[in-house]
């Protein structure tokens, strides 16, 4: 079966080699025993032998995403983090679906050129929120408007608002956290939030003078953003 491929490519016995993190290094022990036995060679972490039915599920939906000729073994510096990960993430989610990609794609001679080393420390760091903003900007940009008010006086803008929205914040746990959401994956080169042309300046009709501004962004992805979605983000998701 092509599972029991799979199973054979993911290199577990290579957690114990020096160019793992102390953190893999700390549970080497306890991994021995799960590499000895053979018990689970999908998940190097002896604890999760007790969830074999969800690591069975976790296995299938990788076969299926893996034509059987593609099969060839993983590399260590991704396979190892993102097994990590997906132990540490619920079943069923966005999040553990991009892991699971990741895994597919690190096992796939004819995708293996799309994952890269840094993908499973990214998705760890991701929230919920922060996954779903990427699935949808895989799909398109989304447009924002704004306005901030002129304070003459001291020379500077302030009261900045948002007029019009185009991104579903309804699918959002938090919407109130777009912009820090928006900036922390900026930080990772994923995505941002940029303005598109010159902002219209806004008069007063009966004095003329400028009472704000009119600001038109474009929510996207960065170029190393959309090599990421193309890696990890699927195209659809049921709760989406």
């Amino acid at each position: 079966m092509i599972q029991d491929e799979i199973k054979s490519l993911i290199p577990v016995d290579k957690v114990y080699e020096d160019t793992l993190s102390p953190a893999m290094k700390q549970i080497g022990k306890s991994l021995e025993s799960v590499a000895k036995t053979s018990r689970f060679l999908l998940a190097p972490f002896e604890y999760l032998a007790k969830q074999h039915d969800r690591w069975e599920r976790y296995l299938e939906k990788v076969s299926e995403r893996v034509d059987k000729e593609n099969l060839i073994e993983g590399h260590p510096q991704i396979v190892i983090p993102t097994l990590e990960g997906l132990s540490l993430t619920y079943e069923n989610t966005l999040l553990s679906e991009l892991f699971i990609n990741l895994l597919a794609i690190s096992i796939d001679k004819s995708k293996q050129d799309l994952a890269h080393p840094a993908f499973p420390s990214i998705i760890k760091q991701l929230s919920r929120d922060e996954a779903v903003i990427l699935f949808y900007l895989k799909q398109k940009n989304y447009k924002i408007k704004q306005k901030s008010d002129y304070n003459e006086e001291k020379n500077h803008f302030i009261n900045k608002e948002t007029l019009y929205e185009e991104f579903p914040m309804e699918k959002l746990d938090f919407p109130q956290n777009i912009w820090m959401n928006m900036n922390h994956l900026n930080s990772l080169n994923l995505a941002g939030t940029w303005q598109v042309g010159e902002q219209k300046v806004i008069y007063d009709e009966v004095t003329k003078r400028q009472t704000g501004v009119f600001i038109n962004s474009e929510r996207r992805l960065m170029e190393f953003g959309k090599l990421f979605a193309n890696a990890c983000i699927p195209n659809d998701f049921i709760e989406l």
